[in-house]
């Protein structure tokens, strides 16, 4: 028969890990959505940028596109 501080003890544990896997994963997922967006404003500027770019005449250049002569 487990001792009364062991019948304390594996809920008390549990509920921990409980709320920790929580706390983490909530700060995981704002961390992910954070970056969805900041995604999505990158995509919606690079999306302007060349429309603007394709009435003009001129292409984009691109970060990390090697330019050609």
């Amino acid at each position: 028969m487990p001792t009364s501080s062991h019948i304390f003890y594996i809920p008390i544990v549990f509920v921990l890990g409980l709320i920790l896997g929580v706390v983490l994963g909530r700060r995981s997922a704002l961390v992910q959505i954070e970056e969805e967006k900041r995604l999505a404003q990158r995509k919606a500027a690079r999306k302007s940028g060349a429309a603007s770019a394709d009435t003009a005449g001129a292409p984009a250049d691109e970060p990390g596109e090697a330019k050609t002569p």
